[in-house]
């Protein structure tokens, strides 16, 4: 039975987060949405230093269990057509569970939901989520963090059901 106990926290990747995410992203339940490990990992650590996107490790009773970045969305309309109907202040969010025996335990809608809590108490607008459309686990913890379908777009990454929260 899940349990919802434990205080959900962020805090900014460093450069020593970074082994820790390529274990992670080892893991077969993040392997199988989130590819090419290397090329992750030498994203995370370009985005240490990216005004765009705030990588976060998601912490769990301060013991990391997570991996979130937030983006600002507004540059990105004119590489990706699917943003183009998106408002000003449209961010966007990424993450896995990195511990197999943190999955299924209502804590992907817990961190979704806090970080967009957070995001839409500063400057975001809207807050997108865009998952394979065959990740049914992830598309649930995000319906029940209050995300909405828009519909399914293709993005430069595949086929993605794009979901909004709003303030």
């Amino acid at each position: 039975m899940p349990h919802n106990d434990g205080v959900i926290g962020f805090r900014p990747l460093v450069e020593g987060d970074l082994d820790m995410m390529a274990r992670w992203l080892a893991e077969p339940h993040v392997a199988a949405w989130w590819h090419a490990a290397e090329k992750q990992v030498a994203s995370m650590r370009a985005h240490i230093d990216d005004p765009t996107v705030s990588p976060f490790v998601v912490l769990l009773d301060d013991v990391p269990f997570g991996y979130i970045q937030l983006c600002d969305l507004d540059g990105e309309r004119d590489n990706e057509p699917a943003l183009a109907g998106q408002p000003a202040g449209t961010f966007g969010i990424d993450q896995f569970i990195g511990p197999a025996d943190k999955i299924g335990k209502g804590l992907g809608t817990r961190l979704v939901s806090a970080m967009a809590e957070r995001a839409l108490a500063s400057d975001a607008k809207r807050v997108l989520v865009d998952p394979h459309p065959d990740n049914a686990a992830a598309i649930r913890a995000y319906e029940k963090a209050g995300f909405i379908r828009l519909g399914i777009f293709s993005m430069t990454s595949g086929p993605a059901l794009l979901m909004a929260r709003d303030p």
